[in-house]
């Protein structure tokens, strides 16, 4: 699979889309130039044209060129897979690749955090690699979700990866009791914390971790401390961030 001409095909493609609209978009920067600013306002509005469309061609060169690392290291699984696919498998194949390709692109160039448009592209790379293909809507939702999570965020979730993940992997879920117990070892302990609820919290809202229901011989006056499982989604996309995530420290 050769990856420099439809990263390039789709470099060209977003580069005539950020000619005419900008991030933010282009009736807004009008907008802006039409208002009565003083400095150091109206410097700033001369300038954001220009500051927008430099940040949006970084954040998308870093972008393809994680993607484009990453999937060279797999070039040997891809020629074997490719060998064994008409042109008409190849051929849809290739599609859903596009599709997912420009579709992270955009994510990515609207994107502030460049650690997370460097997961964006990981999780984009991996999936379009793995031999059985990608499936869209999966790797749609995980780029999605990889856009909204914190460096924080990951770092919380890997670590109930190494408490629950192996559990989750052969059992395809965790036992309740296991969970709990095992849940202490963690580096966040047993000490109550409201870190654990905001982070926890958001890594359920989008369905990677459940909130284990506490013992039923807990007071309802009694201070505890929240505890989570992992669950099989969230198993999946640190799987699909961490299989390269020594690639973003070594090139930052």
């Amino acid at each position: 699979m050769a990856i420099d001409d439809p990263i390039d095909a789709i470099k060209k493609q977003l580069e005539l889309e950020a000619a005419s609209s900008s991030v933010i978009g282009q009736r807004l920067l009008d907008l802006l130039k039409l208002l009565p600013f003083t400095w150091p306002m109206s410097a700033a509005v001369a300038g954001i044209t220009d500051a927008l469309r430099r940040d949006e061609n970084h954040r998308i060169n870093i972008y393809l060129e994680t993607v484009a690392s990453v999937v060279q290291k797999h070039d040997k699984e891809l020629r074997e897979v490719r060998s064994r696919l008409d042109d008409q498998e190849a051929f849809r194949r290739a599609e859903s690749t596009r599709r997912l390709l420009l579709e992270g692109a955009r994510r990515a160039s609207s994107t502030r955090s460049i650690e997370r448009v460097e997961r964006i592209a990981i999780i984009l790379a991996n999936g379009v690699t793995e031999p059985k293909g990608p499936e869209e809507d999966e790797i749609e939702e995980m780029m999605r979700i990889a856009r909204e999570l914190s460096d924080r965020d990951i770092e919380y979730l890997s670590e109930l990866l190494r408490i629950h993940g192996e559990s989750v992997k052969q059992g395809g879920r965790i036992e309740r009791y296991n969970a709990y117990t095992r849940w202490e070892s963690g580096f966040w302990g047993s000490k109550l914390n409201g870190e654990i609820d905001s982070v926890f919290s958001k890594l359920e809202s989008f369905g990677l971790v459940s909130r284990i229901p506490p013992p039923n011989n807990l007071n309802i006056m009694a201070d505890f401390q929240s505890r989570y499982a992992l669950l099989p989604k969230g198993l999946r996309f640190s799987e699909l961030v961490n299989a390269n995530a020594s690639y973003a420290a070594e090139h930052r």
